[in-house]
């Protein structure tokens, strides 16, 4: 049998084919080893499944109704918090798919999966109403949750003009506050240690360095991975709630659809693929609200699962760990087309074997800086300021002024000396003209024949 006819979790990882080169090698064993480990989890872990009564799937593509957008509209108005994920096109590496979750005061939620590459071009109604749609999802006053660097991976949609930059909303990454609050719920579980209570827990997680040996979990497993490290969302589920979701379908051929009356892809793996895409935001739904309000182990088992899908309606106390929020940055679009890092999840994800993970996008725009970042000055500072400069001699202010003069000079020697070198001028020329013939030929011509001439 043809080494490519056999299953990723069957293949021999000491065994790969000769033919590969090194880059492509070491991705194939990549793959293999992620395919078994996925493998093993489902055999072992009975699967996450919500019941389809939580949750009605909305396709956003050229194809839907000005009726179905504004069902979805005045369900979002009424939604301030959204579970976000994206998925990249195994062909090109582009960003194909976004998927968000609503999180509603009643459930039904809605899954609304925006198909980037299926948009409407040539229906001005249904484009308004998307973009309608991204605006009062990007409202200030809304929570937005995701598993990884959410902005890093929105970002290539700037393209499509459906989303205004930068984000305004509040972001929690849920990966980043997850390795803290599970070394926390180990020294804090209930069952281990049924003398603890909450408010000496609150009193106790203050300092992260108050951890009491004594009173480690034996119930759930120690942490696979560094201090700080991030976790992988596959990891993290199983090793929460001894549940498994299914990470085989990462990396694949989103750009065919998976609307069922338009995808081109077969049933089996078109259903397959949908199971992942809206599971990959349940799961970090799930995640959400325990890593946030710093729950326990035991809180999160008791949990009614429709208080988990629902907005609470208090609002969500801060974590104990203080989640960072992302932040608005500058991002360097000066390259047209750039390659972005591919950033899809970094738990489970299958890599192709000639794939090196990129994203590309075809057309940028600068990002303006978020002012919100620098500090402001109090006007009671600048008084000092000014009464401080009126008592300095003047000579200091021409040596002051000289010096200056002198440190343009030479961060301008700098800059010039770090300028790129030929070889590395004509690589990026080779990179950039390989991206722009990808894209060069995609043009169809349609010609209408007279219907009485004969077509040979």
């Amino acid at each position: 049998m043809s080494d490519k006819f056999v299953p990723y979790h069957l293949r021999d990882i000491n065994n790969p084919p000769a033919h590969l080169g090194d880059k492509r090698k070491s991705n194939w064993i990549r793959t293999a080893q992620k395919a078994q480990k996925n493998y093993q989890n489902q055999q072992q872990y009975p699967a996450f499944t919500l019941p389809t009564s939580f949750y009605e799937i909305i396709y956003v593509n050229k194809f839907t109704t000005t009726e179905t957008m504004q069902k979805l509209i005045d369900h979002v108005r009424h939604c301030h918090e959204f579970t976000f994920d994206t998925e990249g096109e195994k062909s090109n590496k582009q960003l194909a798919l976004i998927q968000i979750q609503t999180i509603p005061q009643q459930l039904p939620c809605f899954v609304v999966l925006v198909e980037l590459l299926h948009l409407p071009s040539f229906n001005p109604l249904i484009f308004v109403k998307i973009k309608q749609l991204f605006t009062l999802i990007f409202q200030s006053k809304n929570k937005l949750y995701s598993w990884g660097p959410l902005r890093k991976e929105l970002y290539p949609a700037v393209n499509y003009e459906l989303l205004e930059w930068p984000i305004t909303s509040q972001i929690f990454d849920i990966q980043l506050g997850f390795s803290d609050w599970y070394t926390w719920a180990l020294s804090h579980c209930e069952v281990c240690s049924p003398s603890l209570l909450q408010h000496n827990v609150i009193n106790d997680v203050c300092s992260n360095t108050n951890i009491n040996s004594s009173s480690k979990c034996t119930c759930h497993e120690a942490s696979p991975y560094r201090p700080g490290e991030k976790w992988g969302l596959q990891d993290a589920f199983i090793y929460t709630c001894q549940l498994f979701i299914d990470k085989s379908m990462t990396i694949s051929y989103w750009a065919k659809g998976l609307d069922p009356h338009h995808s081109t892809l077969s049933t089996i793996t078109r259903e397959k693929m949908l199971r992942y895409a809206i599971y990959d935001c349940f799961t970090t739904t799930y995640l959400a609200r325990p890593v946030l309000s710093t729950w326990t182990f035991q809180k999160v088992k008791n949990i009614n699962l429709v208080d988990l899908f629902q907005a609470s309606l208090s609002s969500t106390s801060p974590s104990l760990f203080s989640l960072p929020h992302e932040h608005n940055t500058t991002i360097n679009t000066y390259i047209n087309p750039q390659i972005f890092k591919n950033v899809i999840d970094n738990d489970l994800e299958f890599i192709s074997e000639d794939s090196d993970d990129d994203i590309t996008i075809n057309q940028c725009r600068t990002i303006p800086v978020n002012n919100a970042l620098y500090e402001q000055i109090s006007d009671d500072d600048i008084d000092i300021s000014i009464g401080q400069q009126q008592h300095q001699p003047s000579i200091e202010s021409h040596s002051t002024h000289d010096r200056r003069t002198d440190e343009r000079k030479r961060r301008r020697s700098n800059e010039s000396k770090i300028r790129r070198s030929d070889a590395a001028r004509q690589q990026r020329n080779r990179k950039r003209n390989y991206i722009h013939r990808l894209y060069r030929y995609l043009h169809i011509l349609v010609r209408r024949i007279y219907h009485r001439f004969t077509m040979s």
